[in-house]
């Protein structure tokens, strides 16, 4: 029973599809050494669809792809990139063994390659060479890198000359505080790359509604658990140091659709249904949902499991057993009635899953008794369940006796069955002599 609700696809309009770009954190630096060919590599093999990098420039003018401000952690020379050549950069390694890289290196190495780059220009007070982003936009064309590129920072004067150098660059302006997002950021950037401690559905729809993409980062350290959550906000991307990880929960969310309901459902079978924390994982909460019990659905989430209905933020409905209103109260009546076959021979086909399309699960020989477990209403068709599977309830006959109120029939004569109609009020008659 639970597994033919599961596998329920139900009607649907105005579908989003929904999927979300994951961005390697310096590379996999939990991997390699981070912002190394390595790190880079291992980023993109385990599922990254970018690689962050981080620019300053030495003394001299090079652009350094370098985190920090020196070079200390990465090498344990005690240099500050922004007050040292960059060939004694260049000098010092990192533990396995790659140089410091310029970014003119990172670029000539992957010229041939597809990965791409999300580059933070980094802002370091009194730095003396405010020319970075015109080093930037200078390397990118010459290297015709315009469509392999996005741009992040927390200095939204970087991004401002980066908008005004290449304006077709998507643009993120990084934030750790609710009160850097204002409207007069929005002109200047493609989106908001914004910490997960501070991400909400309701921050996301406001943003998008902004036409403003949103990314998360994280404090290095994302978990299955924190997964979990993140996966059902519609996050255009993330930038993460667990490449690998996003991108298990990338492939479980790519080909899913989702769209706004905001109609009642209710519990149409006759078992209590599992709460989901997200549709993806089906990891079950300690919440169910009785049968007969109700909620307002916000969304629907159709993924290769199946349809879920939302309830609350974290809290996924199988669909397959659920019915919408107004048809809930005649489906609910229909929960623990007993059939007939009504096959065109001897036998009848019964589904997997609450479509003709599904493939045959099995079959009812013809005028062989059965009982509703579970009603599913999909497009103009009431599929119910009962022990073998799915079959559309217009195949079966339920006695006169048994048929709810109020529904269009007519009297007949001696031991004859009426099969249940497709819609309330639209009965369909099959007389067959049990």
């Amino acid at each position: 029973m639970r597994k033919a609700i599961l596998i329920c696809l139900l009607a649907s309009v105005t579908l989003i599809l929904c999927g979300f770009t994951v961005v390697g954190h310096r590379g996999d630096p939990l991997q390699a050494p981070e912002e190394t060919f390595q790190s880079i590599d291992l980023a993109i093999a385990n599922g990254a669809n970018y690689v962050e990098l981080d620019i300053h420039e030495s003394q001299d003018g090079v652009l350094v792809v370098q985190h920090d401000d020196t070079i200390t952690r990465m090498t344990g020379a005690a240099f500050p990139i922004g007050t040292t050549p960059f060939a004694t950069l260049h000098a010092y390694h990192t533990k396995n063994g790659e140089p410091v890289h310029s970014l003119a290196e990172v670029f000539d190495h992957y010229r041939d390659s597809p990965v791409k780059f999300l580059i933070e220009t980094k802002v370091v007070k009194g730095d003396p060479h405010p020319d970075a982003e015109a080093k930037l936009a200078a390397l990118i064309t010459q290297n015709n890198l315009q469509k392999r590129v996005m741009f992040h920072s927390f200095s939204l004067t970087s991004l401002k000359r980066l908008q005004q150098l290449l304006p077709t660059v998507p643009r993120l302006f990084i934030v750790g505080s609710l009160k850097r997002i204002t409207f007069a950021v929005f002109p200047y950037v493609s989106g908001i790359n914004v910490s997960s401690d501070l991400v909400t559905p309701a921050l996301v729809s406001t943003l998008h509604a902004a036409h403003q993409k949103v990314y998360v980062w994280d404090e290095m350290a994302e978990n299955r658990a924190k997964w979990r959550w993140l996966v059902n906000l519609n996050i255009d991307g993330v930038v993460t140091n667990y490449p690998g990880l996003a991108h298990e929960f990338q492939l479980m969310k790519r080909d899913t659709a989702s769209r706004a309901v905001d109609r009642q459902a209710t519990n149409t079978s006759s078992q209590t249904l599992p709460v989901y924390a997200n549709p993806y994982t089906q990891d079950p909460t300690k919440t169910t949902l009785a049968p007969g019990a109700s909620f307002t659905v916000a969304e629907q989430v159709t993924t290769a499991s199946g349809t879920y209905y939302q309830m609350s933020q974290n809290r996924f409905v199988p669909a397959a057993a659920l019915t919408l209103a107004p048809q809930a109260g005649w489906a609910q009546s229909l929960i623990g009635r007993t059939v007939w076959a009504h096959g065109q021979g001897l036998r009848l086909a019964v589904h997997p899953a609450p479509r003709a399309t599904s493939g045959t699960a099995g079959w009812l020989t013809t005028n062989s008794a059965a009982r509703i477990d579970a009603v599913c209403v999909r497009h103009a068709t009431t599929w119910v369940h009962v022990t073998a599977g799915w079959v559309p309830l217009s195949q079966l006959l339920l006695p006169v006796a048994q048929v709810p109120h109020p529904l269009n029939t007519r009297t007949l004569p001696g031991p004859l069955q009426v099969a249940l109609c497709l819609t309330p009020g639209n009965v369909l008659l099959s007389p067959a002599v049990l």
